[in-house]
């Protein structure tokens, strides 16, 4: 007997992220969610139960292997699964939080053997227990070498896709959202193995920098009126370092930095006051992923930010029902007292539309105005 195992190292960042009351939501979700997906990468197989969750944060999902085709060993097969699995549970994350939260959970994606044949949830939890903790050892590592990941920050490798930003009163593009991507083809391409690999070799802040240095040289070829959004931690938010990046007076007109509302910002009034200098020179300041009911309103006061972005995990909710409903309008409109624009990040369908329309959100993004698209084709076509 075979166990699918999808683990999330640290849960309780999701929690800390958005609040319990969508976290359990988001649990739920990622429950039927990854049902689907075992049903997907294990439809060639024999599923001994639906997936199960033994603890926090864990889902195991028993099986019996089929490996009567030629060529398809044990080892063959259960890498092919852990392989699809993990590409597939990425897309989840990314659909059910939004990139730019997703790419802050680490998670494991394991095949484990079982020689008992018994598939009762407790004993088979408490027999693999050792195995599950041991996948961090097998799959901790970064898939490039640190004298690779100093390459590609230290070379013109990394990209960006542009995503468009819609003002929901004429339904017209009014900016992009720069998202970061490794080099094309490579093994750190996706964001979340981009930063996974600079978190691992102690190298974020060199990536943040590269990132906004980069993303600040694409946005020298944004034809006006079209404004472009970074994203940046709080601890490289600093007007001397980013005038250090961009000495050209005018690189911050149509510039907005998105911070990343879950990152801890210790002291919000200092962190406003230096985000002084940039404002002055045309820069304006987003409060990114912001869990609509759980939003800090004390920390909007501080930062005075010019823009809050409320995150696709709230927006993707917004049809449940009129207590969800009445939560983000009432936040909207703290968010509009409080001077910033509101901004629903994530609006997929006609529905989540009218709905963000009805509840006073100025902007919006998301795939129902397009998917991001690479820097280049999206410059090139304005």
């Amino acid at each position: 007997m075979h166990v699918l195992v999808f683990r999330l190292r640290d849960p309780l960042k999701i929690e800390s992220m958005h609040g319990s009351r969508v976290t359990d939501a988001v649990y739920h979700d990622l429950t039927k969610r990854f049902e689907a997906i075992a049903r997907s990468v294990l439809r060639r197989h024999m599923l001994l139960d639906a997936p199960w969750s033994p603890e926090l944060g864990l889902w195991m999902v028993p099986f019996r292997m089929k490996t009567a085709e030629l060529g398809h060993d044990a080892r063959d097969q259960s890498d092919a699964i852990t392989s699809a699995a993990t590409e597939l549970v990425r897309d989840m994350l990314d659909t059910e939080l939004g990139s730019a939260s997703a790419m802050h959970l680490d998670f494991r994606v394991g095949v484990l053997c079982d020689g008992s044949g018994t598939p009762e949830p407790a004993r088979l939890f408490e027999r693999l227990s050792g195995a599950i903790v041991a996948l961090d050892e097998v799959q901790g590592r970064p898939a490039v070498s640190r004298e690779t990941f100093r390459s590609i920050l230290a070379g013109p490798c990394i990209e960006f896709h542009l995503q468009p930003i819609l003002s929901l009163a004429d339904m017209k593009t009014v900016g992009f959202e720069a998202l970061v991507r490794g080099p094309s083809g490579g093994p750190v391409e996706r964001p979340d193995k981009l930063f996974a690999a600079a978190s691992y070799y102690g190298l974020r802040r060199d990536l943040d920098l590269a990132c906004v240095a980069a993303a600040l040289g694409r946005a020298s070829k944004l034809p006006e009126p079209y404004w472009l959004s970074v994203n940046l931690g709080p601890d490289i938010f600093d007007a001397a370092v980013l005038r250090r990046l961009a000495p050209e007076p005018r690189a911050f007109r149509r510039r907005v930095f998105e911070i990343t509302e879950h990152l801890p910002i210790s002291e919000p009034r200092k962190f406003a006051e230096r985000s002084k200098p940039l404002r002055r020179r045309g820069a304006r300041v987003a409060l990114d992923d912001a869990g609509c009911g759980f939003l800090n309103m004390s920390m909007v006061t501080d930062l005075s930010p010019n823009i809050v972005k409320l995150c696709i995990t709230i927006i993707r909710r917004i049809e449940g029902g009129p207590s969800i409903l009445g939560t983000v309008r009432r936040t909207v409109e703290r968010i509009r007292k409080a001077g910033a624009t509101p901004l629903a990040e994530g609006v997929e369908t006609e529905g989540q539309l009218r709905l963000v329309k009805e509840c006073g959100f100025e902007l919006a993004q998301g795939w129902l105005f397009g998917k991001p698209r690479p820097a280049g084709q999206v410059l090139s076509s304005l």
